[in-house]
């Protein structure tokens, strides 16, 4: 499970924003079942499994997801992909500086604590006098307690592995040399130790953290997957949203025999369910043409969605960028409800996501640290802040009503337009 998240320097993050899923000692009201519902333990660790981010438009919220996505994306195990590190190097605006782009995630992964970070940055690959310059790894390091207390288990500067005290399994020896500036050694060591703990760090932040707006394709994919393999389960579960089908069709015609999950477009899936009026008779709707945008933002999320709260016992973060974004409150409440459900989250798996949909601003819903702000500073950047932080808050507040009228900031500041004012001749 996934504790904290830090970002620096990245986009309209100009200094250190940390989003934390660590629950406080804080307690919600009297006779009311949303901290055990929503915490869980592990190893001593309270730790949340929904937090939302709320604030104004261009207020940084997705730059956050944003930094988070493509963090996990950079440890996929393609060392020579240099592209996948690039996209990570994007400093704030406003200030010059030769500073780099800061990522650092901390994570309980089999009841162990480990914190794992890089610095990307313009690093000099010229071999001769000259200067030549290309985005790669500044420094990078790993902290995990190994045995009770928590270690330094490698340091990387430049290109050059200064501390190494991985320990791996069968006496495996990982060469320190590093390929390429833009390789990160964790993912280096993962290649060489299928076991050890870089492996098995870089499998849950690959694999398991996951956002439905830079991996599109996945979500789809997988529930593309999710209909041929678990038909029954993929409709229950649609009906649970009160999207009521008898049964889903994929089209597997000559037009797209060489067609992967992942690009299966949506006009190729037909819904079926029987006509009130013609006898029960079967109906056919193409999902791309007779469905709303929020029952096809369901279909992607849903494969995703099953394996996460029903599937094996793995432990996803699902990322959610304006999850009320085509979706009816009651459903969005509902969701949420369902991942702070630990009758159907058996997995404890977590959710993070952004929304301007103050429904689910509630004690009886969330607590107050899990619900985070963005704002936009004078100087452009964003400042990060969960209600937990601010003082005053009662645990069973009318959350929605006080940040609507400005108790916690992160509103928008918003500007009449095209007026002006008349004088008494009626000129402008």
């Amino acid at each position: 499970m996934i504790i904290e998240f830090s970002v620096k320097n990245y986009r309209s993050i100009k200094d250190l924003q940390t989003i934390s899923f660590r629950a406080t000692g804080l307690k919600s009201p009297a006779g009311s079942e949303t901290d055990s519902n929503n915490i869980v333990t592990s190893n001593g660790v309270s730790l949340l499994k929904t937090v939302g981010l709320y604030g104004a438009n261009a207020s940084g919220k997705s730059n956050i997801l944003m930094a988070l996505s493509y963090f996990a994306q950079a440890l996929y195990s393609n060392t020579s992909n240099s592209a996948l590190i690039d996209r990570l190097y994007d400093p704030f605006l406003f200030e010059s500086s030769d500073e780099g782009s800061f990522f650092q995630i901390v994570l309980l992964l089999n009841g162990k604590k480990y914190r794992y970070g890089f610095v990307v940055n313009k690093v000099n690959t010229a071999s001769g006098n000259g200067e030549s310059y290309s985005i790669g790894i500044e420094s990078e390091w790993l902290y995990g307690n190994v045995d009770k207390n928590m270690k330094r288990l490698f340091l990387r500067v430049g290109n050059e592995v200064k501390e190494n005290n991985l320990p791996t399994s069968e006496g495996m020896i990982i060469p320190t040399k590093i390929p390429y500036p833009y390789t990160l050694f964790l993912v280096h060591a993962a290649a060489f130790d299928a076991e050890g703990i870089p492996a098995l760090i870089s499998t849950y932040i690959t694999f398991y953290i996951l956002n439905n707006s830079t991996c599109k394709r996945a979500f789809r994919g997988i529930s593309i997957n999710t209909i041929k393999n678990y038909k029954e389960i993929f409709l229950e579960f649609l009906k649970l949203f009160n999207m009521n089908y008898d049964d889903i069709e994929l089209i597997d015609d000559k037009s797209n025999a060489n067609m992967d999950e992942l690009n299966f477009p949506l006009y190729k899936v037909l819904l079926k369910k029987a006509s009130p009026i013609h006898n029960n008779k079967s109906v056919s709707l193409n999902l791309e043409d007779r469905e709303s945008a929020g029952t096809k933002k369901l279909f992607d999320l849903a494969g995703y969605l099953l394996r996460a709260l029903y599937g094996k016992p793995k432990q996803y973060l699902i990322i959610i960028d304006e999850i009320d974004s085509n979706f009816h409150p009651s459903l969005l409440i509902k969701l949420i409800g369902m991942f702070n459900n630990p009758k159907i989250n058996r997995n404890n798996s977590q959710l993070l996501f952004t929304s301007h949909d103050t429904n689910l601003m509630s004690p009886s819903i969330m607590r107050r640290d899990q619900f985070y702000f963005a704002e936009k500073q004078n100087d452009e950047s964003t400042r990060l802040y969960s209600l937990a932080d601010l003082r005053g808050i009662r645990n069973d507040a009318d959350f929605a009503k006080q940040y609507l009228a400005g108790y916690y900031g992160a509103l928008p500041v918003l500007n009449n337009y095209m007026e002006t004012e008349e004088d008494e001749n009626g000129k402008q």
